[in-house]
């Protein structure tokens, strides 16, 4: 682990770290798919009751009498049915043949009788009336029979430029007939003739009583006769018809173009909007780059001033470009649609105008309308006759009612705001006449309207999670399971799908992975601090969740670790015997740890990790070693068994032979074959009597005599003597001295049990003179050796056991 940091440090990152934000923005959504959108389904005309109708009187509320307006058979039609305009004028004859004064003239109470004489009537002066067209006559008699008649008779007949006909006779009455105080008696006489004003012109009417002369006692009484004429007169008035209705629920294809945003040179923003900052000089104000939504494009720009400016000092130019970096040069808009492009900067300027709003409409939204006017259209007034479209209470067309068939395509995004969710359409029709008085049918009939230019843009969201948020652990607890995926939701993709990464800054301290749809944190071993973790979780589309959190790692100080000793520990008693341990601590340096001993005899060295024990009294003992950081201490026992041992140790090796003084004289060469004696100086530096201490001489690596000390004090030294011959060939010779070679005393310094010495082998010194008995002393010294070396053997053999025993 990290060496522990100081207070001040691990401050300054935790504030640090809690500056970190928490949430990133940068993420963004995607578009999904594109869409036409019919902004105005209405024109399809398949349900009246999408549809408000009327029909009134011009300029009135009052409902229309000859104009309809319906939706039927997936038509708008607009019916003027307009009957034949009629006036009567009765026309009393002004002049009697019959010299019959009192029937000239109209009606007026005053009659001329008759029981046989006719009275005649003509003279009808329609001069007044000619440039009418007759409709219908009628013969208007003022009379009365004063009583009734059986016999007689009474007769109505006319003269006419195409001849004479009887009309009308009265006989066979039960009473009187009284058409002079009642309304005068009316005969149509229409289907007589064809009648044109000269024919009625030469009309002559008569009425004559026929009297038989035998039982009937009436008389005719003439008041006057006239001709009533029925004709089409001129008239005029006006109707007018409409049909309106309204789509919403959906956004207008129309921006609003930010003009806070941008460049002003001579302009700024005021109460009111864009205006110049001196009116007697031209300002202008440039957009930001806008770029046209996904899969649409830039139909034409629009803009408002206030009520005091007028749009003809307000000029607007603009400007395209593929990548919204490099634009072309600004070309005059004149209100037609703009170019195909990507990017679009907008420029107005004026003087003194203020411009309240400036748009751009998307997909040139545009009003389609079809259909035809049809009928005679005969007495319509040209000038006064119109049908109109309106958008939103705007009149967008306004056009002559003629009959034929019509197609307008009308641009409408300069009656469309931004924000706007509703788009009514009306279609009206002023029906005005001016007639002659004839009957006439003129009807609009509208067969289709559609509003181009609605879109929809499907975007795939990113995804939506609930935060993680940051975590605070401590160093030697456990990781953390954080739900993620059960709290992700994302409009297209399913949660479980979801792709999840993370960006690890200390990969070091915590290690942060996705298990099962939650974050698992795992912490690494001793450590501790701060790590900031970017989560990033992505849908199909690639439209992401990202969030930035921390996971803070408190540190804790662990104690040292002071391992165990063997459960025993044997040392020799006074002799400094060296020991090591094993010990740790994850979060100190060696330099800020301290390790003491309640023996004073008892060095540790913890660099090393070692110990030096030197203990004065042989038993059994314990040590206390106590390691401590700057926090906590761990204390460790160690059990000591103390031995006092001899050392055996070789002091030196000799070879020699006796001289006549009695004295040991050391050689350095020997003959060949000769038999050698060697001294081996052996001494106990150790504090007990080492016993049956053994002692192997080899020559030239084979075993040549084995040498016994029975008992060696402690600070003593002894002599063991081997003897042996020397080989017959070669050069050196070499012999070596091996004290307690089986091991078999414990010492304190097994590393000092060995000596040797090496002598030169020469050629032998030939004696003639040899007696027998010299040759028989050298076969019995043979036998004497080889039964000594037996001996040796077999008491090695008992006694070694015993020792051993006596240490274990």
């Amino acid at each position: 682990m990290r060496a522990k940091l100081t207070s001040v440090f691990l401050c300054m990152m935790f504030f640090g770290v809690l500056l970190v934000p928490t949430l990133n923005p940068a993420s963004a959504r995607s578009v999904h798919e594109t869409a036409e959108y019919d902004l105005f389904p209405q024109g399809e005309l398949t349900n009246p009751a999408d549809w408000s109708l009327q029909a009134t009187t011009s300029f009135t509320s009052q409902p229309a009498t000859y104009t309809d307006t319906m939706v039927a058979d997936q038509r708008i039609t607009m019916v003027h049915q307009r009957p034949q305009n009629l006036d009567s004028m009765d026309y009393w004859g002004t002049n009697s043949p019959t010299e019959s004064d009192n029937v000239v003239g109209s009606p007026d109470g005053l009659f001329a009788w008759s029981t046989g004489p006719v009275m005649s009537v003509d003279g009808f002066d329609f001069s007044a009336s000619t440039q009418y067209v007759i409709t219908s006559v009628d013969v208007l008699v003022a009379f009365k029979i004063t009583d009734s008649l059986s016999i007689d008779s009474v007769r109505l007949s006319m003269d006419w430029s195409n001849g004479t006909d009887i009309m009308r006779t009265w006989s066979n009455t039960n009473g009187a007939v009284d058409h002079i105080n009642n309304s005068a008696y009316r005969l149509s006489i229409s289907s007589v003739d064809d009648w044109s004003w000269s024919m009625l012109s030469s009309i002559g009417l008569t009425m004559d009583y026929v009297s038989v002369g035998q039982t009937d006692d009436a008389r005719l009484e003439l008041d006057a006769i006239g001709i009533e004429v029925t004709m089409e007169t001129a008239w005029y008035g006006g109707e007018v018809a409409q049909a309106v209705s309204t789509a919403s629920g959906h956004d207008m294809p129309i921006q609003e173009i930010d003009m806070s945003q941008g460049e002003y040179n001579g302009m700024s923003l005021s109460v009111c909007g864009l205006e110049s900052t001196d009116t007697s000089t031209i300002g202008s104000w440039t957009s930001a780059a806008l770029q046209r939504p996904a899969e649409q494009y830039f139909g034409r720009i629009h803009f408002d001033v206030n009520e005091s400016g007028t749009e003809g000092n307000v000029s607007v130019q603009y400007a395209t470009s593929a990548d919204g970096e490099s634009f072309s040069a600004f070309a005059m808009h004149n209100t037609d649609a703009l170019p195909m492009t990507e990017y679009l900067k907008v420029r107005v300027l004026t003087d003194t105008s203020c411009i309240t709003s400036v748009r751009v409409d998307v997909n040139d939204p545009t009003l389609s309308i079809a259909g035809r006017i049809y009928g005679d259209g005969s007495g319509i007034d040209g000038n006064y006759s119109r049908w109109t479209l309106s958008v939103g209470g705007s009149t967008v067309a306004n056009l002559p009612v003629s009959v034929g068939q019509f197609n307008h395509q009308i641009p409408i995004g300069a009656y469309m705001s931004p924000g706007q969710t509703e788009l009514s359409i009306m279609v009206k029709t002023w029906f005005t006449w001016d007639s002659d008085g004839s009957a006439s049918t003129t009807a609009l009939e509208v067969n289709s309207i559609d509003v181009s230019g609605g879109f929809d843009i499907f975007y795939d969201e990113d995804p939506i999670c609930q935060l993680v948020g940051d975590q605070q652990l401590s160093e030697d607890g456990g990781g953390i399971f954080v739900p993620l995926l059960t709290r992700c939701t994302d409009d297209r993709t399913d949660p479980t799908l979801l792709n999840v990464e993370f960006e690890n800054s200390q990969p070091d301290l915590v290690d942060v992975s996705l298990n099962q749809g939650e974050v698992r944190v795992s912490l690494l071993s001793e450590q501790s601090g701060s790590a900031q973790i970017l989560l990033t979780v992505s849908d199909e589309a690639g439209n992401s969740h990202v969030e930035s959190f921390n996971i803070i790692v408190d540190s804790i100080d662990d104690a040292p670790v002071l391992n165990e000793f063997p459960s025993l520990v044997r040392v020799e008693h006074a002799v400094a015997t060296p020991l090591s341990f094993i010990w740790s601590d994850v979060d100190t340096i060696p330099a800020d740890l301290t390790i003491s001993s309640n023996k004073t005899w008892v060095e540790v060295d913890l660099i090393n990790s070692s110990l030096l024990i030197t203990a004065p009294t042989p038993g059994y003992t314990s040590v206390k070693l106590t390691l401590c950081d700057q926090t906590t201490c761990v204390d460790r026992v160690l059990d000591l068994d103390v031995r006092s041992l001899p050392d055996l140790r070789i002091e030196s090796v000799v070879v020699g032979e006796g001289s006549a003084d009695g004295t040991f004289v050391e050689l350095s060469e020997v003959e060949l074959g000769s038999y050698v004696t060697t001294r081996v100086y052996v001494a106990n530096d150790g504090f007990i009597n080492a016993e049956m201490v053994t002692i192997r001489c080899t020559v030239n690596g084979m075993v040549g005599d084995i040498a016994t000390i029975t008992t060696l004090e402690p600070g003593a030294m002894s002599i063991a003597t081997c003897e042996f011959q020397a080989p017959y060939q070669g050069q050196l010779l070499r012999i070596e001295a091996i004290v307690d070679g089986g091991e078999i005393i414990d010492e304190g310094d097994e590393t000092n049990n060995e000596g040797s010495v090496n002598l030169i082998l020469i050629e032998s010194t030939v004696i003639d003179d040899v007696s027998s008995d010299e040759g028989i002393s050298t076969t019995t010294i043979w036998i004497i050796s080889i039964l000594v070396l037996v001996a040796i053997i077999g008491g090695f053999t008992f006694f070694a056991p015993a020792k051993i025993r006596k240490y274990e």
